[in-house]
């Protein structure tokens, strides 16, 4: 099934990546742009070692996003800090360009948002390109408040650099609006 066929709405499935998962990782991170690649913090130049590095990993969750004919849509993460961070966790998301404003962000970052819940942490961030507005304000629909502005932070593709956007989430702030939303998980 094509991204096309799948109408506004994207069907996918989100999941822990798995090991059978790498020939689906290694087309989905050859198709990733150079803008998106970033936001894995990874070097994607070599797939099959970033899937097995993945797959080592004791300190994160991976999820992926996988549509109808078993392809990765997007991926999450959620990692955990460590010493006197230990209760806050980083998230990130990456959706193929296919499969943007049709949910599968919104899944996925729900999704990493209750993962992060799960590994202890009682507050959550991920970061953003500020004048991605849709994106901003999909965060925000689930608890994330802009909590930092870094002007000139990072540099796009083409050497042109960008605000970085900080959003946090506290879990025990937003109890309510996480039962509200139906992520009682998250909720606690």
């Amino acid at each position: 099934m094509t991204p096309s066929e799948l109408g506004n709405r994207a069907e996918a499935v989100v999941r822990p990546l798995q090991p059978g998962d790498l020939g689906a990782f290694t087309r989905f991170a050859t198709a990733l742009a150079g803008e998106e690649r970033r936001f894995l913090k990874e070097d994607l130049s070599d797939p099959v070692k970033i899937f097995s590095d993945y797959q080592r990993e004791s300190a994160a969750v991976r999820l992926a996003a996988l549509d109808g004919a078993g392809e990765i849509a997007g991926l999450a993460g959620a990692f955990a800090g460590e010493g006197w961070s230990s209760h806050v966790a980083e998230i990130r998301v990456v959706v193929r360009a296919a499969y943007r404003g049709r949910g599968v962000g919104r899944a996925l970052a729900r999704a990493a948002l209750l993962e992060a819940v799960k590994l202890g942490c009682s507050h959550v961030y991920v970061e953003v390109i500020a004048a991605q507005d849709a994106l901003v304000a999909m965060f925000q629909d689930i608890g994330f408040e802009p909590e930092a502005l870094l002007a000139d932070f990072v540099r796009d593709s083409d050497g042109e650099n960008q605000d970085l956007m900080l959003l946090t989430h506290r879990v025990d702030v937003n109890q309510a609006r996480n039962r509200l939303l139906g992520m009682d998980e998250v909720a606690g």
